[in-house]
């Protein structure tokens, strides 16, 4: 019965997600000669540029969606160095993973989407989804169970998540997490004519700001969003993101932070942010080192978490600590070329 109630789950949000994205698609995905030509234009894109992330991610996609795992793969590692608190790389790792009948990586994708987006019911339904095709019994067993206990508080106070509005934002969500904030923004409006007080409405609204580098209308909006939903340890993280892009704003960055591992103690991207702040604009490098450290224990694989843990090292004086940091660095980005390699 509960998996035939997950599955029912999934069919639910990807015919959200089919429904809302489709529009956006168009000749690139529905027709060989423009999904051709996109790959094309994106092939230069990166030939001029080749840590352009857009076209690192958009590339990546099409080519995951062809059945080329390989070169998906590939593409998504580049991205994953660039940015590796993006969880939705992430995602598309493990769909890679699972093309490729590779357990360990897809259990080591899998691993970094928890970290990083514990609470994105979304991302953990579409994980599932492409899981379910997989021999990966244990994994898609653990996926499972996860967006089980996600489902029901985001489906609480009205079902939101099965409602009409609750399916506009998980659309917006998608699209902001593939890196389309403009795309976002059209589904956001219209979530925001049914009801333009929801609190996930505007929390999807400030990350669509803060993604397009409007930091001060971010911050109003998601201000807004905390005051309506202050046990949303997610709205409170992205406050905290909005109001560190700001000179004056480190006290209110480190409240929401705050906040939001209280009610969240799981993301290690809050620990880092935390000790980014702390070493960054406080200069108080103990209190960095906690926080960096907590981060790597949650996600071993966040190199930029190891690169200030190092850091705070040096500036402590445990040089031998720094040392030993490095060499675990060291192993992880060694691993990962390995990873990237051909075969």
């Amino acid at each position: 019965m509960k998996l035939r109630v997950v599955l029912a789950l999934a069919v639910a949000w990807l015919f959200a997600a089919i429904s809302y994205s489709q529009p956006q698609l168009g000749p690139a995905q529905n027709e060989q000669t423009g999904r051709e030509a996109a790959k094309h234009q994106l092939s230069q894109v990166l030939e001029r540029d080749a840590n352009n992330k857009e076209a690192l991610f958009e590339l990546g996609r099409l080519m995951a969606d062809e059945g080329d795992f390989a070169s998906a793969k590939s593409l998504f590692a580049r991205y994953s160095v660039i940015l590796p608190t993006e969880p939705s790389a992430w995602a598309y790792l493990m769909r890679c993973a699972v093309g490729e009948d590779d357990p360990k990586s897809a259990s080591d994708a899998q691993r970094q989407i928890e970290n990083l987006a514990p609470a994105n019911l979304a991302l953990h339904v579409q994980a599932a989804c492409w899981l379910a095709g997989s021999a990966f019994r244990e994994l898609t067993d653990k996926e499972f169970e996860l967006v089980m206990s996600l489902a029901p508080s985001q489906a609480s106070g009205g079902s939101l998540w099965f409602s009409r509005l609750g399916q506009w934002v998980e659309a917006g969500n998608i699209e902001l997490e593939a890196a389309n904030p403009e795309r976002a923004l059209e589904i956001q409006r219209q979530a925001a004519t049914l009801d333009p007080q929801s609190p996930a409405v505007l929390s999807l609204l400030g990350r669509i700001q803060l993604a397009q580098r409007r930091y001060s209308e971010a911050i109003a909006t998601l201000e807004q969003a905390a005051k309506l939903a202050p046990a949303d340890a997610g709205i409170h993280f992205y406050a905290g993101r909005a109001w560190m892009k700001t000179e004056q704003g480190t006290e209110h960055a480190l409240e929401h932070f705050k906040r939001s591992l209280e009610l969240d103690a799981n993301r290690a991207s809050t620990y880092y942010w935390l000790g980014s702040l702390y070493f960054y604009r406080k200069n108080d490098y103990r209190v960095a080192t906690q926080y960096a450290e907590q981060a790597v224990a949650r996600s071993p694989d966040m190199e930029a978490a190891h690169q200030m843990l190092i850091q705070s090292y040096k500036r402590l004086g445990e040089g031998e600590k720094a040392a030993g940091q490095l060499r675990r660095y060291q192993e992880i980005v060694q691993q990962r070329a390995k990873a990237e390699a051909p075969k």
